[in-house]
């Protein structure tokens, strides 16, 4: 047998003889190319079980499937071989597209381990982004160019782009973890995420004096309702996410102790440490039977339409373009600003990691620049 690097090219050029013609590929041990005399081109793969036996699957039709697609089936084919298992007498599932795997993953992860918000974004992204794209295809045979099709198209924008990228490459993790597809490099590695801008909204000085303003004019004329203006305060006193004080229970409020004690957050349970200004707010709140603290006219559930609301204010503040989530962003500013260092600023935010905080590292050497030149004209004097 003849052994050739197979290329499209190359194997387009064989031309049928009056035999069967036989070409092993340079690159994996096995495979090889049958070209018979009717023309037809035809990818097999040659191995011996752990027990002796010879096998010889066909692969595909080289008119149907392309080469790097018929090397990745032999890998996947090999690698089943040297942990003892016979790919074609064995009945596995690697034939499962990856639509109907989804399946699988919402079942067994997104349903039981997943916060329901968060699945929901996740189901969004595989029926909006991943399963139009590659939907179809079979988990082990997904290739590093579906994933870069799938995130260039047109009506993707880049940032829920790099968020399918991500959930992609946990989704191929889950099927090999749980033995569904056998283990191969995974085709979401190292490509490359969008760069995207950031949405991060510093406040200001003058910002923050005109949104308290508005806020005690709210409070006073009576625009909104008390519950959604304290929880704007409650948002810039904390640092807090929006739903870890829109969904405070009044189980979590230690006052005596100045701590919320939140059972649940982004990264799980959390104590958020409390002012005295956070204090003195709190125990302002007119207190109601409701398990909520901030209750919305069915003290059964908490306040709803604080969004809406906002819109009004921040209007009236000026600070159109200033959403919710900026009021910890400016949190933190202000905090760094003052001298806290950035593990204290991430510890008071409830940061997982020291990476999270790294975003104020810019504002932390401002501060330092200013401190160096306070001094720095008196170390030549």
């Amino acid at each position: 047998m003849t052994i050739i690097n197979f290329t499209k090219k190359r194997i387009e050029a064989i031309e049928p003889s009056s035999k069967t013609l036989v070409y092993n590929d340079s690159k994996i041990t096995g495979l090889h190319l049958r070209v018979y005399s009717s023309g037809k081109k035809v990818f097999y793969l040659y191995f011996r079980t752990q027990s002796g036996e010879q096998r010889r699957p066909k692969i595909g039709d080289a008119t149907s499937i392309s080469v790097e697609t018929a090397r990745n089936q032999a890998r996947v084919i090999l690698g089943e071989v040297s942990k003892g298992l016979d790919p074609v007498n064995h009945q596995r599932t690697s034939n499962l597209s990856l639509r109907n795997f989804c399946k699988i993953f919402d079942e067994k992860h997104l349903s039981r381990h997943v916060k329901p918000s968060t699945a929901r974004t996740y189901r969004s992204l595989i029926s909006s982004i991943i399963l139009p794209s590659i939907g179809s295809k079979r988990i082990e045979l997904i290739k590093r160019s579906d994933v870069e099709a799938m995130l260039n198209r047109k009506d993707t924008q880049p940032t829920s782009a790099n968020h399918a990228l991500a959930l992609l490459r946990l989704i191929i993790k889950k099927a090999q973890q749980w033995e569904y597809v056998p283990e191969f490099q995974n085709p979401c590695l190292n490509i490359q995420k969008f760069k995207t801008e950031t949405k991060e909204r510093f406040l200001s000085g003058s910002d923050r004096i005109a949104l308290s303003h508005i806020l005690q004019k709210f409070e006073k004329k009576k625009l909104a309702p008390i519950n959604a203006i304290t929880i704007i305060r409650l948002l810039m006193l904390t640092g807090c996410r929006k739903n870890e004080i829109v969904k405070l229970h009044w189980g979590e409020v230690r006052i005596e102790e100045g701590v919320l004690k939140l059972r649940d957050s982004k990264t799980g349970r959390k104590d958020v440490i409390l002012s005295q200004e956070a204090i003195q707010l709190l125990r302002g709140i007119k207190r109601t039977d409701s398990l909520y603290v901030f209750p919305g006219k069915n003290e059964e559930a908490p306040l709803k339409g604080l969004q809406k609301i906002w819109e009004r204010i921040r209007k009236e503040a000026g600070l159109e373009d200033v959403r919710l989530h900026d009021l910890r962003h400016t949190f933190a500013s202000v905090a760094v600003s003052h001298g806290i260092p950035l593990y204290e600023v991430g510890r008071l935010l409830g940061h997982a990691s020291i990476q999270s905080t790294q975003r104020y590292a810019h504002l932390e050497r401002e501060r330092l620049y200013d401190s160096l030149n306070k001094f720095s004209s008196k170390l030549t004097v």
